[in-house]
């Protein structure tokens, strides 16, 4: 990625527009009116600010991304333990941010948040300090993620949606609006509620993205062992590791739910943390 230093020919940016002249901004870039971009910034090809967007801190931005109105990206975490660090607000390509999103950098020495690719952050969405988004994720209007959180990989997060510190959402899952959670959800889990439950796999979701009819199959036996059987968290995946065969999307789970710390969100049946 070949960046170019401050405010440059090939770089489309309005005259309303403040540019810090050691920022770093590649080529095709767009930079409409009224933002700010600080010193440290570094921006992409193809990326566009569309106006009254403010970049500032340690933020790298990749290609191809689009910041529509009021977006703020960098700003001091919302930690009052945070201190002057240098810490990394890192985002990769492809990323749409609709009005009003926001994201910190992380809190420590060096510490990160980070951002995959092709992710969609509705209005007045929020990503907090030390987070770990993947990528292929919608995180809907009015949704935060508490300092911390990891987001597996096309996951989608309905609106008006929050979580605790330090929780892990695995990758397929489906968040139903209003919901708030404080323990780890697993791969493949349609989830509602305030620390409601699991409410069964997302097989809809899975079929959508190709998943094999044996994945699928696998999956339910999985979740109606895990989640309906009346066993404990051990004795279930001993179960399943017995039972049925390894493939990538059950060992999957199993080393989600075994290395949970918060403990993994119970389903509707009788499973609670052993």
């Amino acid at each position: 990625m070949a960046f170019l230093k401050g405010v440059v020919s090939v770089a489309k940016i309005h005259s309303t527009a403040i540019v810090d002249a050691k920022a770093k901004i590649a080529e095709n870039v767009e930079i409409g009116p009224f933002c700010m971009v600080g010193a440290k910034v570094r921006i992409g090809e193809g990326t566009k600010l569309l106006k009254y967007c403010n970049v500032e801190g340690h933020t790298e931005i990749g290609e191809n991304n689009t910041l529509y109105p009021f977006v703020s990206l960098g700003t001091m975490p919302q930690d009052f333990a945070y201190e002057e660090y240098v810490s990394y607000l890192k985002i990769g390509d492809g990323n749409i941010f609709k009005e009003g999103f926001t994201a910190n950098p992380g809190t420590g020495e060096h510490a990160e948040t980070v951002i995959g690719n092709n992710c969609l952050f509705m209005a007045n969405s929020h990503v907090g300090h030390n987070c770990k988004v993947g990528n292929n994720i919608i995180l809907a209007n009015c949704s935060a993620l508490s300092g911390y959180t990891e987001v597996g990989d096309f996951t989608i997060i309905s609106g008006l949606v929050g979580t605790h510190q330090f929780i892990r959402i695995g990758k397929h899952v489906m968040i139903s609006g209003g919901s708030v959670f404080s323990m780890d959800i697993p791969p493949y889990a349609i989830a509602e509620g305030r620390n409601g439950a699991i409410k069964t796999a997302n097989i809809i979701g899975l079929k959508r993205k190709g998943f094999s009819k044996e994945a699928i199959k696998a999956i339910r036996a999985m979740y109606k062992i895990f989640f309906k059987s009346g066993l404990n968290v051990s004795n279930a995946l001993a179960r399943i590791e017995n039972e049925l065969e390894m493939i990538p999307e059950v060992k999957e789970f199993v080393d989600f739910v075994k290395s949970s710390k918060r403990g993994v969100l119970h389903g509707r049946s009788v499973n609670r943390r052993s």
